[in-house]
């Protein structure tokens, strides 16, 4: 039971970032309230650069933050964006590997389609030989290209979707945690 409590312990990766205003978590061009402002491309960046370092267990995102700018309701706010946006990019990510297979899908019917027409005309001798060996100079290329494109999209998704995919998942999931610390004057 003590190992596996401390298994868990080791598993959590904590990521530490220190901020002065909300403007370094939130696009200062955005001047919207801090529930519908953008998130800053540099504080995302940053959590990427994180990640890299640190890949496997639960992650705690501790923020530190200057004490003059304690204020319950704004991190409350500031948590629920984070992972509101990290939960929307990840969804989104999913559903770009959804669609990609799904591309990779109808190329493998298309592919089979052309062949099998090929197949079909060439065996009830449909159509006169030159004809045939025409089609067969487009149809064979055409065939064979879509069931090895499509085999390639279904089983060879980009592996930065599927990063991206995982690491927003794994940052919606995250706790989010402030820590305030004294300004120096």
């Amino acid at each position: 039971m003590m190992k596996d409590a401390q298994q868990r312990i080791k598993d959590i990766k904590e990521i530490s970032i220190a901020i002065d205003t909300w403007d370094d978590i939130f696009s200062d061009f955005d001047p919207r309230p801090l529930n519908d402002r953008t998130l800053s491309e540099d504080f995302i960046s940053e959590l990427k650069k994180r990640h890299r370092e640190t890949r496997k267990g639960h992650f705690v995102v501790t923020v530190y933050v200057p004490l003059s700018m304690k204020d319950e309701k704004s991190e409350k706010i500031v948590v629920q964006r984070l992972k509101r946006h990290f939960k929307y990019t990840s969804m989104q990510n999913q559903k770009e590997i959804n669609l990609n297979r799904l591309r990779g899908i109808f190329f493998v019917i298309g592919g089979i389609c052309f062949l099998s027409f090929l197949t079909l005309v060439t065996f009830f001798e449909l159509f006169s030989e030159l004809t045939v060996e025409m089609l067969g100079i487009i149809l064979m290329p055409l065939g064979w290209f879509g069931i090895w494109e499509g085999f390639s999209k279904i089983v060879d998704t980009s592996h930065a979707y599927v990063q991206e995919e995982m690491l927003f998942n794994k940052l919606s999931k995250a706790t989010y945690g402030f820590k305030y610390i004294e300004e120096n004057k």
